[in-house]
């Protein structure tokens, strides 16, 4: 057992978790080390009422081990949504300009500096307002 977890933990950190951080993560990496846990796990006959305690416990931990690891690979092919890079990139295009427009007198470019960090914040609300109304 200790063999293939040692299998499985390097073939998700020197294999998957680089093909993740491309946004290419791919279930078959790993796929075959969690089927081999999953058979070593199988062939243990767990004989006293501490052995099957600690098999029921170690197939839980598999369990969760497995659901994480899909919730990974889901998550890897995630991308920022379109109004959150739109906010990222618009915001700094804001900030940048502001420093530019610091100690300007003129009404109208003050105007514009209060129109666009009010549009911001008000961007940024809104933004939150998708992000929570989709979770719910």
């Amino acid at each position: 057992m200790h063999a293939r977890v040692r299998d499985y933990v390097h073939s998700v950190v020197e294999q998957q978790w680089p093909l993740m951080s491309d946004g290419r993560g791919n279930a078959a990496v790993t796929a075959h080390a969690v089927d081999h846990l999953y058979r070593v796990l199988a062939g243990y006959q767990p004989r006293s009422i501490s052995e099957q305690a600690f098999y029921g416990k170690a197939l839980d931990s598999l369990d969760d081990v497995a659901a994480q690891r899909r919730a990974r690979i889901s998550q890897s092919h995630d991308e920022l949504p379109a109004l959150l890079q739109v906010l990222i990139f618009g915001g700094a295009a804001v900030i940048i300009l502001i420093t530019f427009l610091y100690g300007v007198r003129d009404r109208r470019v003050c105007l514009l500096f209060v129109g666009s960090v009010a549009g911001l914040i008000g961007f940024s609300l809104l933004l939150v307002i998708v992000v929570f109304a989709r979770r719910t």
